[in-house]
């Protein structure tokens, strides 16, 4: 059991350093290998979905690739990296974690109630009232603006169902938050990266601590509601959090909080809320109350294993960053995220992530948040 718990942590740990390189492509490539069975399976993919969602803040903040639950946080750890703190945001992103699997346990008392109540009504009503306060929020001539993007990535969403691809999300979240990130990075002088060794978190204790328990409560809520995704619950967190450490705590701690109690979902109801839930759906598990206390237990022991060598990974990536040219880098990973959207799905993978890059480019150009590109999810949920 142990060896499965390592070789997750291994796995989640390429996962969450390689850009565009998702937990849920890696888990679909070792089910169709057929190497692990049973309960083995199990922990080995959960170990390495637990693990993706702490390290995973490395490619969306260094390199602005993100999956869908980091996708908002692009740009504020953007700008710390830029002001040399490229440490301290995955500090942020370890200890939010961290804290939002302890948080998990005394949560768990009250979950398998709110698991029970649960209505596929609620979700679709919360997520309008969502929307229309996304729109609602921007200033004057900026709400048309906030509603033709919101709009145009919700378009983009419904089309994507419709076609028999193996990674839609990939290609929309991709081209929607990464590439114009990459884009305009690419039209700066910016050459070399500055990178501050100090990993410590500049900001107080207390606050830290309120962020994370808040992001682990969304959390909990986005693995309730299919119609509520992470990226989703951070969208409110960024109404309550106005600076960019606040809202990185929140968007991390939803990320994990949201991960682990799909598992918990999984186990009390049989529902799905990620991609690793559902391919252990699809081999027909079924988890005892042991094997999920187990799980459980494996959090803990696979968060202090990930926050010991987290933060050393990620400065010996810096190091080998400041020695590369920024810009060659963004080039190259341009080229990189095209020939895997290739890969994934041929010319529609490439159709699809040029269009959604320029419905994300256009959100730049007219000024308003990125979060309206989340119409990409919500325009689908309120259609039905």
């Amino acid at each position: 059991m142990y060896g499965e718990m390592l070789l997750g942590i291994l796995f989640g740990t390429a996962t969450g350093i390689t850009p565009a390189l998702h937990v849920n492509t890696l888990a679909s490539l070792l089910d169709g290998l057929n190497l692990f069975g049973g309960f083995s399976f199990v922990l080995l993919v959960y170990a390495m979905g637990l693990t993706h969602t702490f390290l995973d803040s490395i490619p969306s903040a260094l390199f602005g690739v993100p999956d869908e639950g980091t996708a908002l946080s692009i740009l504020p750890a953007h700008r710390l990296v830029l002001k040399g703190r490229a440490l301290e945001v995955v500090s942020i992103s370890l200890w939010a974690s961290f804290l939002a699997v302890l948080f998990a346990f005394p949560l768990l008392l009250v979950y398998p109630s709110l698991a029970e109540r649960y209505s596929p009504g609620a979700g679709r009503i919360f997520v309008i009232l969502l929307a229309a306060f996304l729109i609602l929020s921007e200033k004057g001539m900026k709400k048309a603006y906030a509603l033709l993007i919101f709009l145009l990535s919700g378009y983009l969403g419904i089309i994507a169902g419709r076609f028999p691809m193996k990674e839609p999300y990939f290609h929309l979240f991709v081209g929607l938050f990464a590439v114009p990130t990459l884009v305009v990075s690419l039209r700066s002088d910016i050459r070399k990266l500055s990178f501050d060794q100090d990993a410590g978190i500049k900001m107080k204790r207390p606050k830290f601590l309120l962020f994370s328990l808040l992001g682990s409560l969304l959390g909990m809520t986005a693995s309730l509601l299919p119609t509520f995704t992470s990226s989703q619950a951070a969208i409110i967190g960024s109404f309550i959090s106005k600076d960019e450490r606040s809202f990185l705590t929140v968007v991390f701690s939803v990320n994990t909080s949201n991960f682990l109690f799909s598992l918990v979902n999984f186990y009390l109801t049989g529902r799905t809320r990620n991609g690793v839930m559902a391919l252990l759906r699809k081999r027909d598990v079924y988890l005892t109350h042991p094997q999920l206390h187990f799980l459980l237990l494996t959090s803990l022991a696979v968060s202090m294993i990930v926050m010991l060598y987290g933060v050393r990974l990620a400065g010996l990536i810096g190091k080998l960053l400041q020695k590369a040219d920024y810009r060659k880098l963004n080039i190259g990973i341009l080229v990189f995220i095209f020939l895997a959207s290739y890969y994934f799905d041929g010319l529609s993978g490439i159709l699809f992530l040029t269009a959604a890059s320029m419905v994300g480019y256009l959100a730049i150009r007219l000024g308003v948040k990125r979060t309206n590109c989340m119409g990409v999810l919500m325009l689908r949920i309120i259609m039905g």
